[in-house]
């Protein structure tokens, strides 16, 4: 870049400040960053950032900036010990109450500490030949030329001992004054305007406490939700420690800072399974607070005179809640906006470079301050804009919840990736129109082979999807009615890459089942451990729902060596288990057999629809249906009769499984009319590392919510799959047929 002038001069040593250092460095044959703090050389926090002990995050867009300023600094970061988390797997989103679907997206984000970031950019911006760092130096004001029409310069007073105030000449003179409003009082005093300032009162404060606790999602952010203005914020940080946020909006929602008062604030926003690892987690510090009293932007970009050779940056153009953690990434972008002003000379600069800065800020700014309106207590009325799209937005993040590729788009918009008109391309607003059908259960389709398996005399259909070759797999267990068609959905995502395996249990679906088979739950999870000899399975995984929980569980605590992970669907061990109504008459002689015999398919549909929320699917409904035959319906009986208690046999199956401490997700449907929600947290007495996530939904949350599902399942085999390794003997694209 060519060389535009002799000196420029960074008042503050922020983020923002060094950043801006590090775009002039090279136009400019001198930069000088005056800071009036003590700038550490290390990753010390700073005095003049109280906020910098709390939770920060670098959004995606700012990760990207970073590195066009300084190349190769993310990858620093992680080799010094930042964290990193795959987006979406990794991470989880509740956004205004909806849990986000969790596709992999191939991206990764680096987590750490403000201190941490600050720190590398500090390091790397003090190494370049032509900028040096002046700390302990206060800037009193600006100078102006002759004409009074141009900046050349900044009073300044070092804090040490018998200073005298200096004048330090400049070309340019950049402010990243932080949020006071130092820069309008200047140029008031100066005979300019200031900048017309926006500003939305929102009263948000928070506390703060560092941990070490067990792994998990990377990034855990809840964000306020209707009727509860609080939010909650876990990161993984650098070096294995973690960082805990909570707040929330006005007096009411202010975080207490005893542990214990901390800990029940925490309570009140925590999902049950975030709750459990918190429990876990040793402090590391006692919890502190902050405080942001009210969102400003100032509109500099508006102005009709400015003095040449003066620009400003960072917060001190608009500072916005700092728990949507945008500062550093506008700041890095307000950076690269200026190195590209910088290309065309300094001509109009001022003009260029506020037009060109105004554009991130205005991305943060309504996105925060849209949220922070519609929030109880927080005076102001949204633009005209918000108010507009506020329904379809609404619709958006529900949406969200279930389709990987609305999930993705608001990502990429929150992160500041893309811009807000990403979010109403066509493909986004007909999947948000369409709601909950733009991720359909379907059966059928391309992706799943089709064949049948035989054993000892039991003939079933078996489907299969990814790797027939791997000695490793997912395996699907159905409940109860049902067969292995309820799995295509996921058989074919999973297979996608890893090996998936599902059949009709004996005596359910279209399974051909001698009479010498017996209806327990021994003899159906042996079952399972011969079909997965002969299928050469070494290491499986169980992907279970209803009866299949017991039937799958069982036969793990049998077979412990092959037994990888669990992922219970509305299901487990069930200690304390009653069985419900309908289990009850099944179990009754005579009673049970004429509900089976009087079953018509409308009774049999309103049955499974109890306590879903958004219905079943038609072809759903019917498929089942048909799969519930008469030998079915005998089968049915014959099981439910065979469980003499099902809560003790839950407590002795809970015994066995937990010594061996596998890694097990647990995924229940809020409204399950079978199984009770409250059973989600027993399972971890069988798993006590058990990832617990409460669903809005009903018996079947795989057919109801197949985004959600589909991303909290493969996100967590990524975490727990060793590989595929290829069994000899097996042909991986034909369909299996084995006697």
């Amino acid at each position: 870049m060519r060389r535009i002038g002799e000196h420029a001069v960074v008042i503050g040593g922020s983020m923002a400040g060094l950043l801006a250092a590090r775009a002039l460095s090279g136009p400019y044959e001198r930069v000088t960053v005056i800071d009036r703090d003590t700038l550490p050389d290390g990753f010390e926090g700073r005095k003049g950032v109280p906020q910098g002990r709390h939770t920060h995050g670098l959004l995606p867009h700012g990760q990207v900036c970073l590195d066009v300023l300084l190349p190769g600094l993310t990858g620093e970061l992680v080799a010094d010990g930042a964290a990193t988390a795959a987006a979406l797997q990794e991470m989880r989103y509740v956004v205004g109450g909806h849990e986000l679907a969790r596709p992999a997206t191939g991206r990764h984000a680096v987590l750490a500490s403000r201190p941490f970031i600050e720190g590398h950019v500090r390091r790397r911006v003090r190494a370049l030949p032509d900028v040096a760092v002046i700390d302990r130096c206060d800037a009193l004001g600006l100078i102006l030329d002759g004409g009074r029409e141009r900046v050349t310069g900044v009073r300044i007073l070092r804090r040490a001992d018998g200073s005298a105030e200096e004048a330090l000449d400049a070309d340019l003179v950049v402010a990243a004054t932080g949020r006071a409003a130092r820069v309008p009082a200047w140029l008031d005093g100066l005979g300019f305007a200031a900048p017309a300032e926006e500003r939305v009162a929102i009263d948000v404060a928070y506390a703060t406490r560092r941990l070490r606790l067990p792994g998990g999602d990377k990034l855990i952010l809840i964000t306020a939700a209707p009727g509860r203005p609080r939010a909650l914020f876990l990161f993984a940080q650098e070096h294995g420690d973690w960082i805990l946020s909570v707040g929330g909006y006005g007096p009411d929602h202010r975080p207490p800072l005893d542990p214990d008062g901390f800990d029940a604030f925490v309570a009140t926003v925590a999902p049950h399974d975030v709750r459990a690892a918190l429990e876990e987690a040793e402090p590391l510090s006692d919890p502190i607070p902050y405080g942001f009293p009210a969102s400003v932007r100032r509109r500099y970009e508006r102005l009709r005179r400015f003095p040449a050779g003066l620009l400003v940056c960072g917060d001190a153009v608009a500072s916005f809640n700092p728990t949507f953690g945008q500062g550093m990434t506008v700041a890095a972008a307000q950076a690269v906006a200026l190195r590209a002003c910088l290309e065309h000379g300094e001509r109009r600069l001022a003009s260029r470079f506020f037009a060109a800065a105004a554009r991130p800020v205005a991305q943060a700014w309504n996105a925060s301050t849209g949220t922070d309106l519609a929030q109880p207590g927080v005076e102001g009325r949204p633009p005209l804009t918000a108010r507009a799209l506020g329904p379809y937005l609404g619709r958006l993040r529900a949406t969200a919840a279930q389709d990987p590729a609305v999930a993705e788009a608001f990502i990429a918009v929150s992160g500041m990736r893309e811009p807000p008109s990403h979010l109403l391309r066509p493909g986004i607003v007909a999947r948000v129109v369409r709601g909950a059908a733009a991720v359909e259960w379907r059966e059928g389709g391309a992706g799943v082979r089709h064949g049948e398996l035989t054993i000892d005399g039991v003939r079933t259909p078996l489907r299969e999807a990814g790797p027939a070759a791997a000695r490793e797999a997912v395996v699907f267990l159905h409940g109860n009615p049902g067969s292995g068609a309820d799995w295509e959905p996921l058989l074919r995502t999973v297979g996608a890459r890893w090996r998936a395996l599902a059949w009709d249990a004996p005596g359910f679906g279209r399974s051909a089942t001698p009479a010498g088979f017996t209806q327990t739950v021994q003899a159906h999870a042996a079952f399972v451990g011969r079909a997965l000899n002969a299928l050469g399975v070494e290491r499986a995984h169980v992907v279970a729902h209803d009866f299949g929980g017991p039937f799958g569980l069982t036969w793990a605590a049998t077979d412990p060596e092959r037994f990888a992970s669990a992922v219970l669907i509305g299901t487990g061990a069930l200690p304390g288990y009653r069985w419900h109504a309908l289990a009850r008459l099944w179990r009754t002689p005579a009673a049970g057999e004429l509900f089976m015999a009087t079953t018509t398919r409308r009774g049999f549909g309103l049955l499974l629809r109890r306590g879903n929320q958004r219905g079943l699917p038609r072809p759903f409904l019917d498929r089942m249906y048909d799969d519930f035959d008469p030998p079915t319906r005998r089968a049915v009986l014959e099981l439910y009769r065979s469980v003499a208690d099902v809560g003790a046999a839950g407590e002795q199956l809970a015994a066995a499984l937990a010594p061996l401490d596998r890694p097990a997700l647990v995924l229940w449907g809020r409204h399950d009319p079978y199984l009770p929600v409250e059973h989600a947290e027993r399972q971890r007495a069988a798993f006590p590392r058990a990832q617990v996530r409460v669903l809005d939904a009903g018996h079947w949350p795989f057919v109801e919510q197949p985004g959600r599902v589909a991303a909290a399942l493969t996100a967590f085999l990524a975490e727990h799959t060793s590989g595929v390794a290829a069994a000899p003997g097996l042909d991986a694209a034909a369909p299996t047929a084995i006697a």
